[in-house]
């Protein structure tokens, strides 16, 4: 299984993981993938899945921290 880094800054990682992680789940289940949250040095979420799992979570994720705005 392929994986793939998505930066996130953390003060949108809340946007994107929603309460109690709601909004996460949600994209996990769109988009079928295994999401991971990381922190640290480099803040944003790992992608476990083929292309187009992948394909479909980095949109969702994007599409979240671009709605912020």
């Amino acid at each position: 299984m392929e994986s793939e880094f998505v930066p996130v800054s953390r003060e949108f990682k809340s946007h994107v993981t929603g309460r109690d992680g709601a909004v996460l789940n949600t994209i996990r289940q769109t988009s079928r993938a295994k999401i991971t949250s990381t922190d640290g040095d480099e803040e944003g979420f790992i992608i476990f899945g083929d292309a187009e799992q992948r394909e479909i979570a980095r949109k969702l994720i994007l599409e979240k921290v671009v709605s912020f705005f």
